[in-house]
């Protein structure tokens, strides 16, 4: 960032603003295949781009801080649905074939080995990697330096880390994140396909009507959140392709968000997004929530650490040690969580782990993703503190 852009005025502001009041940070905010690309511990390697990476037209823009029931005899609308983070239910009387994972992450930097996924044994998948290779990034021990650890690897040694800038910029103590990378889609009005931030249902989801499956999003998490902005820039994503093996009822994954956009641009349009996306027979859409059971973004209410004051909801002091040694201090981020989701098993699904900033170009949005493994716990799909 340089000395035109208007945030250097903002930060200030709010310095001036906030004073001294107290605060505690937050638990939960309540407002709120293919091998394409290796990485080693300094930078990701690039694989070769004609088979694993998209290309798109990177964007850089600037950005203005300031930018951004009548009583009746009939029964009150159904409240918008809130999506379960408690624990799945398992498959009554299923038997359990899911494959054990074993970990072979020690073995190499491939990206797909990070999360747990084809190795000699566990989950096969057939899988791409689209986006800037800068966007990737392995890995390996604990992220940052706060003990006791609170993001070490969930298998193995490594895991994967996504970025709507530079991936490996995540491990570096204090560096203020923010790169326009070439994304697989930029300035784009809408997602790549299947994605479709277009809501099912106001009242419904696609447990309760079946008949919803292929509409759209069958979580009604996502077009509130992406309608906050103008679009997505320096998108990357993980995707692959899968047979559910026999006797097995679920997957699941772990995974952590971070983001630069916090506290500056906090409930502003620039609502910086992940979206883990599923197509099944059971399912299609977003399957990944906060605690609250809110989607993944800066303004639905993701952040558990937050280490700088902010107006709205924690005025200063706002601290998170947690997020010492990384990229993240002075912003924000969550725990690591677990998404389950239920299948069928012999089905084809398709699995889309993506990240992107809303609205521009600049101010990097991070996800961890690793621990990726079959499971005998159907249902929809839930997310929980790991």
């Amino acid at each position: 960032m340089n000395d035109r852009d208007p945030r250097r005025l903002t930060i200030g502001l709010f310095t001036a603003l906030l004073g001294a009041s107290g605060c505690t940070k937050d638990s939960a905010d309540p407002n709120a295949g293919d091998d394409g690309i290796g990485a080693d511990s300094d930078a990701p390697s690039s694989g070769d781009p004609g088979d694993s990476i998209g290309e798109g037209t990177g964007s850089s823009t600037g950005r203005d801080p300031g930018e951004d029931a009548e009583s009746t005899t009939e029964p009150p609308p159904p409240s918008p649905v809130v999506w379960d983070v408690g624990d799945s239910i398992d498959v009554p009387g299923a038997t359990c074939g899911a494959p054990t994972a074993v970990s072979c992450d020690h073995e190499d930097d491939d990206i797909w080995h990070a999360m747990g996924i084809n190795c000699d044994v566990g989950p096969q998948v057939d899988g791409v990697a689209n986006g800037d290779p800068l966007g990737f990034y392995v890995h390996a021990g604990n992220l940052g330096s706060f003990e006791p650890a609170p993001f070490p690897p969930r298998e193995g040694e490594k895991f994967l880390v996504i970025s709507s800038g530079q991936a490996a910029d995540i491990a570096i103590p204090n560096l203020f994140a923010s790169t326009d990378i070439t994304g697989f889609v930029d300035n784009d009005a809408a997602l790549p396909a299947p994605i479709d931030v277009q809501a099912v249902s106001a009242t419904d989801d696609c447990t309760t009507d079946p008949s919803l499956i292929g509409q759209g999003d069958c979580s009604n998490t996502i077009q509130a959140q992406w309608a906050q902005g103008s679009g997505a820039n320096d998108y990357v994503e993980m995707r692959f392709t899968a047979e559910v093996p026999f006797e097995t009822f679920s997957f699941s994954y772990d995974f952590a968000m971070f983001s630069t956009e916090y506290p500056v641009y906090y409930q502003s349009s620039f609502n910086d997004m992940y979206i883990g996306w599923l197509e099944s027979e059971l399912w299609t859409g977003n399957i990944s929530f906060d605690e609250m059971g809110r989607p993944i973004s800066l303004n639905a209410g993701f952040l558990d650490y937050k280490d700088a004051p902010n107006p709205i909801d924690c005025p200063a002091p706002c601290q998170a040690p947690e997020l010492a040694g990384t990229a993240m201090v002075g912003h924000a981020g969550t725990k690591w969580l677990t998404t389950t989701a239920g299948v069928t098993p012999g089905e084809e699904i398709t699995v889309i782990f993506a990240v992107f900033d809303l609205s521009d170009g600049i101010l990097d949005t991070v996800v961890l993703l690793d621990n990726f493994q079959w499971g005998c716990s159907g249902g929809a799909p839930v997310t929980i503190p790991g």
